[in-house]
């Protein structure tokens, strides 16, 4: 990976995404605060927009355990249409997050019901020491959805820290169990998750370490798509570049060297400096660009506004 100008940024911004902003998936008028609802840490968190830029981050971890990355190889077209897949990564999100508790309900009804069909077995040329050619994989299988889980709780406390900050341990420590709440919905086993944001990474680094989460040929592959995914203009390439950069810097370092990622003092430096731009760049923006206009919409849904003016 090389190291970005300082002119990266601006680019970035300037030039068009490859996945376009879309409606509100939040179309269930009932005053239902959901899973979470204001008073939560999560609706602090999630309704970030910067957040968006650590997408790749979460992917990375998750794809980590080869077997995770083995059921994208084998059930999904994430190499043809990666954008698609984090569109409907997005769409659960953002339903769980700040959908009412119905929409909540039936998103990851849908999402269960489309990991049972998730199983096979690691080939040969995919094979780890932890998971030998054969081992069979199911995507509704506990250490499964307890990686797939942890991971993504992880990023998000590591991504706001990064990108907004203002978290507190106690903050960090209530977002964690409060994604409880999901991971029941996930079919998590009760006690399989963490009482705070410690025991969470204490787990994680166990899984990066020498557990199940130590990255095979399959997680490089998947690795690969995730960042340097094709683009469909050279005008979204800068964004494509930041976001693998952001990225990339906040995966553990372990994790970096075993995807191959050069990372040099330089390229820590640069990733120092982007943070800080952004972060200063987020103070600066207007409301609308602070805070996402569905955590509006999800407001406005509880106070008995629905559909209010200013949502989405």
């Amino acid at each position: 990976m090389r190291v970005p100008g300082p002119g990266l940024i601006t680019r970035a911004v300037a030039g068009p995404m490859p996945f376009a902003p879309r409606r509100s998936p939040l179309t269930d008028p009932t005053p239902d605060a959901g899973l979470f609802g204001p008073g939560s840490v999560t609706w602090r968190v999630m309704r970030e927009p910067f957040l968006i830029m650590a997408a790749g981050r979460a992917l990375l971890m998750q794809a980590a355990n080869p077997l995770v990355a083995q059921g994208a190889i084998d059930h999904s077209n994430f190499n043809t249409d990666p954008y698609g897949r984090f569109e409907r990564t997005v769409l659960w999100v953002t339903l769980v997050s700040f959908g009412t508790t119905s929409e909540a309900r039936k998103v990851t009804r849908d999402v269960n019901r489309l990991h049972r069909r998730v199983t096979g077995t690691v080939p040969e040329v995919h094979a780890t020491r932890q998971h030998p050619a054969g081992t069979e994989y199911s995507a509704a299988a506990q250490p499964l959805l307890r990686w797939v889980h942890a991971s993504f709780v992880d990023t998000m406390l590591v991504a706001h820290d990064a990108l907004v900050g203002g978290l507190s341990e106690h903050d960090r420590d209530c977002f964690v169990r409060e994604w409880d709440s999901v991971a029941a919905l996930m079919k998590l086993r009760e006690g399989s998750t963490w009482r705070t944001a410690a025991a969470l990474r204490a787990y994680v680094r166990r899984e990066l370490t020498r557990g199940g989460a130590v990255p095979g040929e399959g997680s490089r592959h998947v690795a690969e798509t995730v960042l340097h995914p094709p683009v469909a203009s050279p005008w979204m390439q800068p964004g494509m570049e930041l976001l693998s950069f952001i990225s990339s810097g906040l995966l553990p370092a372990e994790l970096r060297d075993a995807y191959g990622v050069s990372w040099t003092p330089a390229h820590a430096a640069a990733h120092a400096a982007a943070l800080l731009a952004m972060r200063s760049a987020r103070r600066a923006l207007p409301r609308r660009g602070r805070i996402s206009p569905v955590y509006d919409r999800a407001m406005s849904r509880i106070e008995g506004r629905w559909p209010a003016a200013s949502a989405a």
